[in-house]
């Protein structure tokens, strides 16, 4: 990816290298997007570290997760012998964030819980990722799959598909998507060719992907499977209806104000089990929600061919809860709260 960017123009250097190893020791700051450990935290002493979380939540997080398998239990929750090992196996997840940039006021107060950082030290900027939305940005294809991304593309211009991103979150206790078997690939695929539809599925990078393996393995001409170790943000420009359960992936695409579908197949079970979630689920999801592939399809036709968007006041309200700013200068607001520090 270090090669991608500088290709694109980009400053840029691989961990190992003596530029990546000068830099993070004399930096100022360390900016990431989840742990320490996606710079280097033996080189991070010395450094502030912002926090600009990869997106904005639904599912608790961090400090604020009080159920399931994740991780974040066995670190900030379990007593004992578990925690002080994990202090000297994994000690870059007990870095503690400096600043953090989140969206708007709502989200300032959550992030101040999960990541146990003062309100005074959380600033709000918007995510310089979400400009790409407003605008081309060169090199923000790199980290995506760039297959899918080409093939959005050339389906926009041509103008004679809806195209259609499904993207579930991930489960600590896994089934993370609800197509799990060809049966329903193929049924769905049968409906995707009649209403002229592409459908890019692409599951979260912490998705059980050996479970969907064999189903994934056969070519469908409707579907696409996007690589799930890659960016999703990149696609989203290119999407007329967004598939989503718990993910923030959704609060992103509001900024587009196009039409969402909500399908918390396993509602019940994720939100018991799982994760809890951080606002009632009917009052923060626009959209109509499915849970099995009938209502999908049905909801599907008529987000694509339908006359009248029914969601729009909807996607409006919670997006103004969610953004501060709904603009393409996030990155530059960003910068300059950078300089004032």
């Amino acid at each position: 990816m270090s090669r991608e960017l500088r290709e694109k123009g980009y400053p840029c250097y691989f961990w190992l290298s003596w530029r990546g190893i000068l830099y993070p020791l004399i930096a100022k700051y360390h900016i990431i997007d989840a742990s320490i450990e996606t710079i280097n935290f033996w080189l991070s002493g010395g450094a502030k570290v912002v926090l600009i979380w990869h997106g904005i939540p639904l599912k608790h997080v961090a400090h604020d997760v009080k159920k399931g398998l994740s991780l974040d239990i066995v670190l900030h929750k379990t007593k004992g012998i578990k925690p002080v090992l994990f202090r000297y196996l994994l000690p870059w997840r007990f870095r503690q964030t400096d600043y953090i940039a989140v969206t708007s006021s709502v989200f300032r107060d959550i992030c101040s819980s999960a990541f146990q950082v003062p309100k005074e030290r959380i600033f709000i900027t918007g995510f310089p990722k979400n400009d790409i939305l407003f605008y081309e940005v060169p090199g923000s294809e790199v980290g995506s799959d760039i297959s899918a991304v080409e093939q959005l593309k050339s389906l926009r211009v041509a103008g004679m598909f809806k195209t259609i991103l499904y993207a579930p979150t991930w489960r600590d206790t896994g089934g993370d998507s609800f197509f799990e078997s060809e049966e329903k690939l193929k049924e769905l695929n049968a409906f995707l060719g009649q209403q002229h539809m592409k459908f890019f599925l692409k599951l979260h990078p912490l998705a059980q992907a050996k479970t969907f393996q064999n189903a994934y393995s056969v070519v469908y001409e409707h579907i696409v499977f996007v690589r799930a170790d890659s960016d999703a943000d990149p696609l989203l420009p290119h999407i007329d209806i967004l598939v989503t359960d718990y993910s923030g992936i959704y609060f992103e695409f509001l900024l587009l104000d196009r039409p969402i579908i909500f399908f918390p197949f396993d509602y019940e079970k994720y939100t018991t089990v799982d994760r809890e979630l951080y606002f009632p689920y009917e009052e923060v999801t626009p959209g109509p929600k499915v849970k099995t592939l009938q209502e999908l399809m049905k909801a599907l036709e008529q987000a694509a061919h339908g006359s009248r968007d029914e969601y729009a006041s909807a996607r409006k309200k919670v997006r103004d809860m969610c953004y501060t700013y709904q603009d393409g200068n996030a990155a530059k607001r960003f910068c300059d709260t950078m300089k004032r520090l």
